[in-house]
């Protein structure tokens, strides 16, 4: 894919690597998969990640200057295998946190078939990276998820000190996405709605409007709306000041050039499938998500051309 199609900018106000962001707003996981504390009298994880990153999180939980005890809800933004496959984990570890998500993706995780096939990714993932004493150890088997509590467009949680966490639906990436917005830091959380850093900061992955093509942009459009000094986001860490301002914009800019691109290479090649195919082997070098399997990544593609093309 061509560079014209990415975004240029090298981030330098990015937080790239675990750790705290605000005294309000704590990064935790891995770089690759990023779950944020959001904290007030009581406190939020937004975000569901994978199983794999348990590991870090019991490291990374006892060396926060808060008490865990005070953490009461967990949003998962949506249902996707790498942003919902620690939450069992964590509401064994959390047993009072409530766990939050749209009304699909609590329809989504009353499936049978998507439970196995999210518990098949995660325990994959574990086994390539050899944790399987720590599969056993922390309990880290994908038993499913149940949604205590329903959130939707205008919903939010008041967390005390002035810290609300703001519900936004986002669908595109997804039917069911949600991104998180807190009035009081200028902090938007847009998780997959938008494209995502690169994994050294050095721009922006490609776009992935896999459910619908014009919903995406719509949401993109809603998220660039917002007043932004805090952009979080679950893959590549977090921007800041100037740069999480025009972050959104620069990933709505370039949702058009890979609209744009991807009609005319089907014009010359005029077969989804190779389309889908060559985009696949483009994004999975571009994108460095290490969990994004060759299949998985032929799968997202040939939506993401779908989509652009019933357009």
């Amino acid at each position: 894919m061509p560079n014209s199609v990415l975004a240029k900018e090298t981030f330098t106000m990015w937080i790239g690597e675990p750790g705290e962001v605000t005294d309000r707003i704590d990064f935790l996981g891995t770089r690759e998969i990023c779950l944020y504390l959001l904290k007030g009298k009581e406190a939020m994880i937004i975000g569901g990640g994978m199983s794999h990153i348990a590991p870090y999180l019991e490291k990374q939980f006892p060396q926060m200057d808060y008490d865990t005890e005070n953490i009461k809800y967990l949003i998962v933004t949506h249902s996707h295998l790498d942003h919902c496959g620690a939450v069992p984990y964590l509401k064994r570890k959390f047993p009072r946190m409530q766990v939050l998500a749209s009304k699909y993706s609590q329809e989504v995780f009353s499936k049978e078939k998507v439970v196995n096939a999210i518990a098949s990714a995660n325990k994959g993932a574990i086994d390539a990276l050899g944790l399987q004493d720590e599969y056993g150890k922390l309990n880290l088997e994908f038993d499913g998820i149940h949604v205590d509590r329903v959130v939707a467009e205008n919903d939010f949680i008041d967390l005390g000190d002035g810290i609300e966490a703001h519900f936004i639906e986002t669908p595109g990436h997804t039917k069911c996405s949600l991104a998180v917005y807190v009035p009081k830091l200028k902090a938007m959380f847009p998780s997959d709605a938008a494209p995502v850093p690169l994994a050294d900061g050095s721009g922006l992955t490609v776009p992935s409007p896999q459910y619908d093509f014009l919903l995406y942009v719509d949401s993109l459009k809603k998220l660039c709306s917002y007043e932004i000094e805090i952009c979080a986001f679950e893959h590549h860490g977090v921007l800041l000041g100037e740069q999480a301002r025009d972050i959104l914009p620069q990933g709505l800019e370039q949702t058009e050039k890979f609209k744009n691109y991807v009609i005319k290479q089907y014009q010359e090649v005029g077969d989804l499938d190779k389309l889908a195919q060559k985009l696949a082997s483009e994004m999975q070098e571009k994108n460095e998500l290490p969990f994004l399997t060759p299949e998985l990544q032929l799968t997202i593609s040939k939506a993401a051309v779908r989509n652009i093309l019933a357009t």
